[in-house]
């Protein structure tokens, strides 16, 4: 009898101690717990297989822990530079995890702390669509808050449109422009060989427009991201009046 292979599922949070636009920012209270613990604990409520914290802080890893996270190793000093890319952790977890457990998930699902509000059905949502073998890559979107045709540059003193957009469409109402989306760090999965396979993110419109991209739809206010300190006060707020 043959038996269906399982579908193995990583969950990933990468998680440095270093962090510019609120120090320590991962360790941050929201609604009277750090940041980290909100996104560990929606992936737990996923259908996530593993759920492994990268980060180079002994701080973190011990509140990781503590809320039910894995964390295998200490992430390099060499990728956990404020310019380090985050492609560079989602290969160094894969290596180190195949070398060290023998371990080779499928799937690897990123999830960002800056974005605590994410729930559980998104997280899931993604894994069935890469389990469905349409995909390579399925993120999490939303609605852009700033429509990016009204996107500004500026050049020599003076303010020009980024985009070449007729005048009547620039400053048409916003009701009539049409809808655009934003990833963000709610769910950033693929098929593991995408990382395996390649140095940066195998998707453009150039060299990689064939890579079968997916997407699941956020709402606005669960796509919040924490960046600056005025970012943690209104989601410190907003839950505070939703209460």
């Amino acid at each position: 009898m043959n038996r269906k292979k399982k579908f193995v599922t990583l969950g990933l949070i990468p998680a440095r101690g270093g962090s510019k636009g609120i120090k320590n920012k991962n360790l941050k209270l929201l609604n009277g717990k750090p940041l980290i613990a909100h996104t560990i604990e929606a992936a737990l409520k996923s259908k996530l297989d593993r759920v492994v914290v990268a980060t180079d802080s002994k701080k973190i890893r011990e509140v990781a822990i503590k809320y039910g996270a894995e964390c295998p190793f200490m992430r390099p000093k060499k990728i956990s530079k404020d310019n380090s890319h985050a492609f560079e952790i989602y290969k160094y977890t894969l290596n180190w995890l195949k070398k060290t457990e023998n371990y080779v998930p499928d799937a690897l699902c990123t999830m960002l702390c800056t974005t605590p509000f994410r729930k559980p059905k998104i997280i899931n949502e993604c894994l069935m669509k890469l389990k469905s073998n349409k995909y390579d890559w399925v993120f999490s979107v939303n609605e852009f808050e700033h429509h990016p045709y009204r996107a500004m540059v500026l050049v020599n003193h003076k303010m020009r449109p980024l985009f070449n957009v007729k005048n009547k469409k620039l400053w048409e109402n916003r009701q009539k422009l049409p809808l655009l989306y934003r990833f963000n760090g709610g769910v950033i999965s693929c098929l593991s060989k995408n990382v395996d396979q390649n140095k940066e993110y195998n998707i453009d419109n150039f060299k990689y427009k064939n890579t079968r991209v997916g997407y699941v739809i956020m709402r606005k206010r669960d796509a919040i991201d924490i960046d600056e300190p005025i970012d943690l006060e209104f989601a410190n707020y907003m839950i505070k009046n939703e209460n």
